[in-house]
């Protein structure tokens, strides 16, 4: 059984990578999984400190950058609707928006 935000050795697919994270970022998830070189595995997916964490397998330094860039900009995104938003403190690090800030 695949639950997300879990490490699956087996590679995660876009649709449990969307199950591990908030809708504001799916738009992320689909741009990682459209540019992911075809030998590289998914194998982690989650919200950590108020940003996206995207782990694979072995890939290109191309692949990590563009990771980097998408973790980057998840802490500039609400992840619940994906408006701009910063990192806060609600008892655990979010990313929201002032709309969402107490969801």
């Amino acid at each position: 059984m695949n639950i997300p935000g879990f490490v699956i050795e087996e590679g995660y697919d876009r649709g449990l990578a969307k199950l591990s994270v908030g809708k504001g970022w799916h738009g992320l998830i689909d741009i990682l999984f459209d540019a992911k070189p075809e030998d590289t595995v998914v194998v982690q997916v989650k919200e950590k400190f108020g940003g996206l964490r995207f782990y694979v397998g072995g890939t290109t330094e191309q692949y990590h950058d563009l990771i980097a860039t998408a973790e980057w900009m998840s802490e500039c995104l609400c992840e619940n609707c994906g408006k701009v938003g910063q990192v806060i403190r609600l008892g655990w690090w979010k990313t929201r928006c002032p709309e969402c800030e107490g969801k």
